[in-house]
């Protein structure tokens, strides 16, 4: 195994620490044919895919390991100890707070590095501990006082040790997500995730697990080429040297070859959430779907409208997160306390307030936009005219820049570095942003026609 490390390290040109993240991506696949041909009996399914994850862990991480069952354990003991009106809130404050010091001990000891280690695990599994503590809470209230979401993922008692730790250290998703609820790990385990299936059996994964296989290696390209073209240039003096629209057209393409990575990571642990079986979420139009485990869509980002397109494509199931368990939870000021949640979430870098700042501004100018611009391209039945097309193509072009811009501090991570790219950009993106916004809030909205069964039925299909 150390000599396969060593080989893809050396062949690939990534270090040896993440060729061992990749390599036990790419077992997982394995792997999850071989938990096809378990019986159907939950503790063997725990205990194995416990085991596998276990292995992982220990061979990514060493030692690091232990956060993991440290920060679960104690988080397990909250919930079982403490009043069911409080437990939740102390987990929450316990897993985030985790977190927050294992993210301080990272910049102390390996400032700006990107070396990694259990904080990226810890992550996915502070969403998991929170999740569970909430969902845990929502099982013990009325029915009447839970939203739809509510309903689906609550879960009405404690699972025993040997479910939580399986759920915990599940392979598939352990090391790059997607960090799925416990009622959704337990319907896989005893199959009822698949009751709707014909005869309440899993359908065949293996078309989806191929096809999602096949879209990684594609993604693969744009991983090899952000090895060369990065946003770690404007790091350089010689990125400051270069011509202004050089600097910018820069910030634009690195920016975008960026997500590449994290595409490929994610869509590789995907393919074997669907491999297992556990990535499928029922059927649409007669097939069945595996999509339960996406954590992000390449296409839907890239060509985005709008940043709320972005959201919804990109890292799926931690927005999920701050959506049902962050924003829709608190009652003052939920957009601000949901982007500082997201911030802390990730770390301390000054870079991602910096981005995280900006793009809370951003998306209030697409609102603006929005209810000021996009409606002078539409009839009054609200259906597009001809010029709609153009006013898409403009908004995907500056989505994307915009988007790129944004994020730029979110990679660089210090205060000099984001500070000084931005103004070697002149604060391009700040000032056309402040300037549409302006623009829009001059332009007054149209006034909303009574809503008529024709008029509802025309909106409703557009």
């Amino acid at each position: 195994m150390e000599t396969f490390i060593r080989s893809l390290s050396f062949h690939s040109g990534i270090p040896e620490d993440q060729a061992k993240y990749v390599s036990c991506l790419l077992l997982a696949y394995p792997f999850a044919l071989m938990f096809l041909l378990l019986p159907n009996r939950p503790v063997l399914k725990h205990i194995i895919g416990m085991l596998i994850g276990l292995w992982f862990g220990w061979f990514t991480m060493g030692w690091q390991l232990l956060h993991s069952f440290v920060s679960s354990t104690v988080a397990y003991l909250l919930l079982l100890l403490l009043p069911i009106g409080i437990s939740h809130k102390v987990v929450f404050v316990w897993a985030m707070g985790y977190l927050s010091v294992s993210h301080i001990y990272r910049m102390y000891n390996d400032y700006m590095g990107w070396t990694l280690d259990f904080t990226g695990p810890q992550m996915l599994l502070t969403l998991k501990l929170t999740t569970f503590a909430f969902d845990y809470f929502d099982g013990q209230r009325p029915d009447d006082k839970l939203t739809p979401y509510q309903k689906v993922m609550n879960i009405k008692k404690l699972p025993s040790l040997l479910e939580f730790y399986a759920y915990i250290y599940f392979f598939a998703g352990f090391l790059a997500g997607p960090a799925f609820n416990l009622k959704e790990y337990l319907a896989f385990i005893d199959m009822s995730l698949f009751k709707e299936a014909p005869g309440a059996k899993m359908p065949s994964p293996f078309l989806a697990a191929i096809t999602k296989f096949a879209a990684t290696c594609l993604v693969l390209v744009g991983v090899v080429f952000n090895m060369k073209y990065n946003l770690y240039y404007c790091r350089t003096e010689e990125f400051f040297a270069q011509p202004f629209l050089y600097r910018v057209f820069h910030v634009w393409f690195a920016g975008g070859l960026h997500r590449f990575p994290y595409y490929f990571a994610w869509m590789l642990s995907e393919g074997s959430c669907i491999l297992c079986g556990i990535g499928f979420n029922g059927y649409k139009n007669g097939s069945a779907q595996w999509e339960r485990a996406a954590n992000c869509k390449v296409i839907n980002l890239e060509l985005a409208q709008n940043f709320r397109d972005i959201t919804d494509s990109w890292n799926i199931r931690t927005d999920k997160w701050l959506k049902h368990y962050i924003y829709e939870r608190v009652p003052v000021a939920p957009v601000a306390i949901t982007f500082l949640t997201s911030s802390v979430w990730h770390g301390f870098y000054p870079g991602y307030y910096f981005s995280f700042m900006t793009a809370s501004f951003i998306i209030n100018l697409a609102r603006a936009i929005r209810r000021h611009i996009r409606p002078l391209f539409l009839d009054e039945n609200e259906n597009p005219k001809p010029t709609k097309k153009l006013y898409d193509i403009v908004c995907t072009i500056a989505t994307v820049f915009t988007l790129n811009y944004c994020m730029t501090p979110f990679i660089l991570l210090g205060f000099d570095y984001s500070l000084r790219t931005w103004m070697s950009l002149y604060f391009i993106g700040h000032i056309i942003c402040a300037l549409v916004y302006g623009l829009a809030l001059s332009i007054p909205p149209p006034k909303r026609r009574p809503i008529t069964g024709d008029n509802h039925t025309a909106k409703k299909h557009h």
